[in-house]
């Protein structure tokens, strides 16, 4: 396969990725919320945190074999900080580079909906994947400032808390439902709290007014 053909990505094939993407991502999320603390589940998620994370690379068009590397990267930065329990700096970084590159890939698939001439299957899936990475970036994210400072949170149940924790904290609060079960203490985690639903209102409303505005001149150019 040459250069070229590599670096666009075969636009026919990115339903594909498309739809290995949204189903590695809900198993991921189901998988964090439903496993124990056993070994053998704790690798599930880590397994399916990984797909999504090679996954997400193939939905994004012109993409370049460096970002592949750079995915590799953060799956092996985590994983190491995971299972090696290297020291907090490195932990942090696996982190903000696990969260920021979710934020990379939401920025390219809101980008690519943006420049799409027509509503199809591949830009529905790229609207839907967007919004639950900017749901994961915000629970990578959040769960890394309780990492950093313990009295960020207060939680109506005791004991250490997972990841687990704060995807179901992020989605809650990117919906804006906020049942009250984790509430948001220091600064940070407030302030982080409010992008976080921010976000989310906002991608929803830039979305769905360019999904509706591409559908309706593409009726037009129909008639």
């Amino acid at each position: 396969m040459g250069k070229s053909e590599y670096r666009m990505g075969k636009p026919k094939n990115r339903w594909y990725y498309n739809v290995l993407l949204l189903i590695s991502i809900l198993l991921f999320i189901s998988a964090s919320l439903l496993s124990g603390e056993r070994f053998e589940e704790s690798l599930l998620v880590s397994l399916f945190s990984s797909i999504v994370l090679l996954a997400a690379t193939y939905t994004i068009q012109n993409r370049g074999r460096m970002l592949i590397y750079i995915a590799i990267g953060v799956i092996v930065l985590r994983e190491g900080t995971t299972y090696l329990n290297l020291n907090q700096y490195i932990d942090t970084l696996a982190s903000l580079a696990n969260g920021g590159f979710f934020l990379y890939v939401v920025y390219h698939l809101v980008r690519q909906v943006a420049r799409s001439k027509e509503v199809n299957l591949d830009v529905i899936l790229e609207s839907i994947n967007g919004y639950l990475l900017v749901g994961l970036s915000g629970s990578v994210l959040l769960a890394l400032v309780y990492h950093i400072q313990e009295n960020a949170f207060a939680f109506a149940s005791e004991g250490t808390k997972q990841l687990s924790e704060f995807i179901y904290y992020g989605f809650i609060t990117l919906t804006t439902i906020g049942y009250g079960e984790i509430t948001p203490i220091s600064g940070m985690a407030r302030l982080l709290s409010i992008f976080t639903g921010i976000g989310g209102q906002l991608y929803i409303a830039i979305i769905i007014a360019t999904l509706v505005g591409k559908y309706l001149s593409q009726q037009t150019g129909n008639r």
